[in-house]
């Protein structure tokens, strides 16, 4: 009676017949995450920020202007939450809501694309889209769904809370709107960090992923070799380890400044990446000499 082959068993035996064949690169390239992709996301979340700046200035501004001298009067108040009750309603709308999950499906569908293909012509080979895989993708458009969401529902909070709070101390209009500016600031710099860190987060999972779908139990880290590098990561990019300069397993990745077990990608707005390493480069690493056995982190 044959032992069933696990889907790790399988990944790792057509590694090896890729290998025997000359059908795979000899030496894979790691995967970046697409620049593209992140300026597409963070133009469309810059655009829905200032709709949203567009409908404060237009209708709650000239109605603190004209009630300033009224401001702590209740029926201004009262007219004031009302209108940004209306805002904050429009903003959260099931159609808003829905364009909102469309851009992440979008976002997260084409991050997954640029990587599925960039790393086929990295290997040389084609690769199978795992189940597990298909959930992750599910999980991190959830993800970009509630960030999305979180963008609009807080800076609108914020806007609010400055909003009442300034007019019952009888702070100028004036005042009042440059503290809205600072906001709309402080929002927009929180989307294009999401933007931004969830374009390389994604990438970062998709290639630890594909990577071990496609059999390799270990990667070399790779930073991006520049002055805005952590030091910890250029650390871990330079260490020989049991494996070789810069080679973990995936399932034993090293520890970040925190403690916590870390893979390119993975801290925020990390830019390292991941480049495949196969069994018998690490065999060959031994070989050489290019190891320091005991050393794993």
């Amino acid at each position: 009676m044959s032992v069933p082959t696990t889907s790790e068993q399988l990944a790792q035996q057509q590694l090896e017949q890729a290998q025997k064949t000359g059908s795979m690169r000899r030496n894979p390239k790691p995967v970046k995450a697409s620049a593209r992709s992140g300026i597409t996301y963070n133009a469309e979340l810059q655009r829905m920020i200032r709709a949203i700046r567009s409908d404060i200035n237009s209708q709650i501004v000239p109605l603190l202007r004209r009630s300033e001298p009224e401001y702590v009067a209740d029926s201004v108040t009262d007219d004031v939450l009302a209108l940004l009750q209306l805002i904050i309603n429009k903003w959260s709308s099931p159609g808003v809501r829905q364009a909102g999950d469309l851009l992440a499906r979008q976002f997260v569908t084409t991050a997954d694309r640029i990587n599925l293909d960039r790393m086929q012509r990295s290997l040389g080979v084609q690769i199978f889209q795992s189940p597990q895989l298909n959930d992750y993708l599910t999980l991190a458009t959830t993800e970009n769904v509630n960030l999305i969401r979180s963008i609009s529902s807080q800076y609108l909070g914020q806007v609010e809370s400055i909003v009442i709070t300034n007019m019952r101390a009888g702070n100028r209009s004036t005042d009042i709107v440059k503290l809205l500016s600072r906001q709309f600031g402080v929002t927009s710099r929180r989307a294009k960090f999401i933007a931004r860190d969830q374009t390389l987060k994604i990438n970062g999972d998709l290639t630890k992923r594909r990577q071990i779908d496609a059999g390799f139990e270990y990667f070399q880290w790779m930073d991006s070799d520049d002055e805005k590098v952590r030091d910890r990561h250029t650390e871990l990019a330079n260490k020989v380890t049991a494996y070789g300069m810069g080679v973990y397993r995936w399932d034993n990745p090293p520890l970040s400044d925190s403690g916590q077990r870390i893979t390119p990608g993975q801290d925020f707005q990390c830019r390292c990446n991941a480049r495949p390493v196969s069994s018998r480069e690490v065999e060959a690493n031994v070989k050489a000499g290019r190891t320091r056995p005991g050393v794993l982190r």
